[in-house]
């Protein structure tokens, strides 16, 4: 049976290694889990074996997340519904802006992100979401460069408390998650799905007509999404 080269090995070893330890640095942030904006750390090397989770490459690789059970939609009588419910969509600017806020905290971690695309956030008066990223990000990760793509949708329940915003469940079984090395299928890691998710996991919020301010707190800083109404 062919052996895999040492140097290769020694190579995924210390990437991923590194990749968790950002990854354990970062977990506590619940942005994105959009995170976002956790992304892909963990991707940092070519996968050599099937993950057991997912099916054979073809040229890239998707990473299909679990869906969470659902409960029925509670929203809190006091939210200011009025204002929240409705579609909303976050530019390539607001997009940029929010990953640029990530990058900062992220500073000396030798992992930068950078977005290309747009996103959509439907806040039903039910107490129902759906959040649609249509994006690319392209993670720079101790010198090695993953593009990640986001396809399809996130669904779930959320709740209102004061000026809070969170994500009771969520059903990631409609987002796509395709990353490549070099054009190459890998892993696209936790920290993808972190960042895939939508930006009221957790959040402050500040409702005009016309446009939604989302704050997430990341470790000791925070993170801000900005959408406007469609």
């Amino acid at each position: 049976m062919p052996q895999t080269p040492r140097s290769a090995k020694a190579r995924k070893s210390r990437v991923t290694a590194y990749a968790e330890g950002v990854i354990r640095r970062f977990s506590p942030l619940a942005v994105v889990t959009a995170a976002v904006l956790a992304l892909g750390l963990s991707a940092c090397a070519p996968v050599e074996e099937k993950p057991a989770t997912q099916p054979t490459p073809t040229g890239s690789a998707s990473a299909t997340p679990t869906p969470t059970p659902s409960a029925t939609p509670s929203p809190s009588p006091t939210a200011d519904l009025a204002c929240l419910v409705g579609a909303w969509h976050m530019g390539q600017d607001q997009v940029t802006a929010f990953y640029n806020d990530v990058n900062s905290l992220m500073a000396g971690s030798g992992a930068k992100f950078t977005p290309v695309g747009t996103a959509d956030l439907i806040l039903r008066k039910d107490g129902t979401y759906k959040w649609t990223p249509a994006e690319q990000v392209t993670a720079n990760v101790s010198g090695t460069t993953i593009l990640i793509n986001f396809k399809g949708s996130i669904t779930g329940t959320y709740t209102v408390t004061g000026n809070g915003i969170g994500s009771q469940t969520q059903d990631t079984s409609g987002l796509e998650i395709v990353a490549t090395i070099d054009g190459k299928g890998t892993d696209a890691g936790a920290i993808s799905q972190q960042i895939s998710v939508a930006p009221i996991s957790d959040a402050k919020y500040g409702c005009k007509p016309d446009t939604l301010t989302l704050i997430n707190k990341l470790s000791d800083s925070t993170a801000t999404s900005v959408l406007h109404r469609e």
